[in-house]
């Protein structure tokens, strides 16, 4: 599984802005696009792997084919319940979705 994460938060402003962002309890901000449930399930698996022995706390999101996020985390963790509900960030606000309806695409049956 070869996809790139794109760096957010505290991290990406010290670069951009080259004053002192980060501080000894900064987590790494970390964003991925990822397409389907299969890639988002294995990629959430090996992140909770990296976290567990990182000396660095990583964070950050999974966006969605629909341009959507949902914490990765909040997702590896939920397990295979179709029916847990997560908080899912948009460009209009945030909503709850069913891990079943995360990947689903808009105007697809229920």
């Amino acid at each position: 599984m070869a996809i790139a994460p794109r760096v957010f938060g505290a991290l990406l402003w010290q670069h951009a802005a080259g004053l002192p962002y980060l501080t000894a309890r900064s987590d790494l901000d970390l964003l991925w696009s990822v397409s389907d449930e299969r890639t988002a399930a294995a990629l959430g698996d090996r992140l909770l792997q990296l976290d567990a022995d990182s000396p660095v706390r990583l964070d950050g999101e999974l966006e969605l084919p629909d341009g959507a996020a949902v914490n990765w985390r909040e997702l590896a963790q939920c397990g295979a319940d179709l029916n847990e509900k997560l908080l899912v960030k948009t460009m209009d606000g945030v909503e709850v979705r069913t891990r079943a309806m995360l990947f689903r695409a808009p105007g697809s049956p229920s």
